[in-house]
Parts: C-alpha cells; structure tokens; sequence
C-alpha cells in the first residue's frame, strides 16, 4: 500500500467511490485489529476545523445526515432529508390527516432515491477514517501509530488519534490495488 498522494486537489466522492474508500478503511481495520486486540479498536468518521463532526463508520445516509451532516455537500436534497422526520413527527402528533403523511413519507423516499444516485458527488472527500482506540494502552497505541501500514504524515506519536486517511485517498488507494 503506497501513501505518496498529493492532497492539492481534495474532490467529493460518488457512492461507488464512498463505498469502495469505506471498504478499504474496514479492510485495514481487520487487519489492525488482529495485530493489536488489545487496543479495541472503532472505526469513525471524523473532520478537524472548519465543518468538523464525527460518527460511526456507517454507510447508511440516514445514519451520516443525523450524526454527521458536515461529511455530505450540502444541498436542497440533504437540507430537507434531515428536516423531514420531524415534520413527519410533528404531523402524527398533531393527528394530521393520513393523506398528508403518506405525502411526506413519499417525499423522504424520493428524496433518499436521488440522494443515492450512484453518480452524484455527495460525499466529501476530505472526510477521514480514524480507527479509536476502546482501551488507551499508550504503548501499543504508540505501536499501531507507527505501523507501516497508516499514513505517518497523518499519525503523531504521543496523540490518541489513529488516522487512516481521508476518503479521496483511501479511495485512491483501493483504486491503485484494484
């Protein structure tokens, strides 16, 4: 596995890419995980700085759009799938008509449908795959950190944080072995 990749031009993902960059970050954790039980590892999604949030490593939209909105570019489409279930939920509350909520039910599927189209670039790539360690044993932690197999450029000794690499490269990455 090569980690030489210019970061200049970081892009969004399409799902077949999202996907195929979750895959590798999962892969890789299999891998970890059996050099070092000890450390419990969890994989996460996670962003520093401007737009910054964290979830489980998940595939599921719904899952990302409620612990993690900052991770998808935003739209029309993201803004009103994460305002929907509460609409939804206010109209059942105020016992609505019927007529109305299989309307609003209608409108979040068809909404998840285009948000799941394979080539819209929803997902960005600047995201990272961080794996969290479930019990802190700093020097295995400090082992896994200094492990060939992560970006050293991304891993500093003496931190807590285990960074595999964003989706664009974890993407590129599964690309090149491909």
């Amino acid at each position: 596995m090569s980690y030489q990749y210019s970061y200049a031009v970081l892009m969004n993902l399409n799902r077949e890419q999202f996907l195929r960059a979750v895959e590798q970050g999962r892969a890789l954790l299999k891998e970890l995980r059996t050099d070092y039980p000890e450390l419990k590892l969890k994989p996460v999604f996670s962003r520093f700085g401007p737009r910054s949030g964290q979830c489980d490593l998940t595939t599921d939209l719904k899952e990302m759009l409620k612990a993690f909105p900052e991770m998808l570019v935003a739209s029309g489409d993201t803004k009103r799938l994460r305002e929907l279930p509460g609409i939804i939920k206010a109209a059942r509350r105020e016992k609505r008509k019927k007529g109305l909520l299989a309307q609003l039910q209608s409108e979040r599927s068809a909404v998840t449908q285009r948000l799941i189209n394979p080539g819209l670039k929803l997902y960005c790539g600047d995201v990272m795959i961080e794996y969290r360690a479930g019990i802190l044993n700093y020097e295995s932690l400090r082992c896994l950190q200094q492990d060939l197999r992560l970006p050293p450029e991304l891993n500093e000794v003496g931190s807590i944080r285990v960074v595999v690499g964003s989706l664009e490269l974890l993407d590129f990455i599964a690309n090149e072995d491909g």
